[in-house]
């Protein structure tokens, strides 16, 4: 009989083995963007892991919800908010069978997670002018760890398409750049 650990098992497994509290480390994105993401209103992180871009959005004053499947990353992401002196709420859901709720969310961020059929839950669960910063990997992520699973890795310019639905304001999707993230910003439409 063989077994296959789940990906959530992994993750715990991973984040079990943390030694200390990571230092905060901001994303350059978030950081570049923050005058776009700044104000109130509620903030979904998903795929959160240590909880580092939830941190960051309720520095920016959001209200956050940190969706992960491993309850040891949110553990330690509420310590990280803890010592930053804010506060986040964390959510333990594999994001496989959590469907997102719909007209909920002021901002929505999701950095080094690709689930390609969550694209369209992502845009329906912003609120009229709600935004969108999505970040992950591209196949220039190859060069430097070759054995990665390419099914995980966008594909030049399939970041332009994956959110047809939401104006595009910044989009660097690894068609003319070596980086090995790609990322979008994008607005749902605003209700006349």
């Amino acid at each position: 009989m063989t077994v296959v650990r789940s990906d959530v098992d992994r993750w715990e497994e991973k984040y079990r083995r943390a030694t200390a509290v990571p230092s905060l480390i901001p994303d350059p994105l978030l950081v570049r963007y923050a005058d776009l993401i700044e104000g109130e209103g509620l903030a979904l992180d998903l795929a959160a892991g240590t909880c580092h871009t939830a941190v960051q959005l309720a520095r920016l004053g959001r209200q956050v919800i940190a969706l992960d499947c491993s309850l040891t990353a949110l553990q330690i992401g509420q310590r990280i908010a803890t010592r930053e002196g804010v506060e986040i709420k964390g959510l333990v859901a594999d994001l496989d069978d959590w469907p997102l709720p719909q007209s909920t969310f002021e901002v929505i961020t999701c950095f080094r997670y690709l689930n390609r059929e969550l694209f369209p839950a992502m845009g329906n669960a912003l609120k009229p002018g709600g935004l969108l910063l999505y970040k992950t990997f591209n196949q220039h992520h190859l060069r430097e760890f070759p054995r990665f699973n390419p099914n995980y890795l966008l594909r030049p310019g399939e970041l332009t398409r994956a959110f047809p639905d939401l104006e595009l304001i910044v989009c660097s999707d690894g068609v003319d750049v070596s980086e090995p993230y790609s990322f979008a910003i994008a607005r749902s439409p605003r209700t006349s």
